[in-house]
């Protein structure tokens, strides 16, 4: 059974709903943001990049990288939420698919 992330995660007779992506999203969202101590940093705000050599990415599937869970050059704190959550709702996608 696949899951596609346009379909409604939870409709009704006169409403379809938020799509299980956008559903996914905001449940990561709130995780993201219910611990403002763990908001993502700015790679440069770390300090000593052998902080950061310990440190496993939080996606750890495919498609993930080291640093993918900064804030990107020039992005704001929501911006890197937001664009994190999304990310994190695809790959859950993803891995329901496989």
């Amino acid at each position: 059974m696949s899951t596609d992330g346009n379909q409604p995660a939870y409709p009704d007779r006169n409403n379809p709903g938020l799509t299980k992506r956008e559903y996914f999203a905001a449940m990561t969202l709130m995780g993201i943001l219910s611990d403002p101590k763990e908001m993502p940093r700015e790679k440069e705000e770390m300090g000593d990049e052998d902080e950061m050599e310990g440190e496993e990415s939080e996606g750890g599937g495919e498609g993930y990288s080291e640093g993918d869970n900064y804030r990107k050059e020039g992005e704001s704190c929501t911006e890197c939420s937001c664009r994190l959550a999304v990310e994190h709702a695809d790959e859950l996608i993803r891995q329901l698919n496989k």
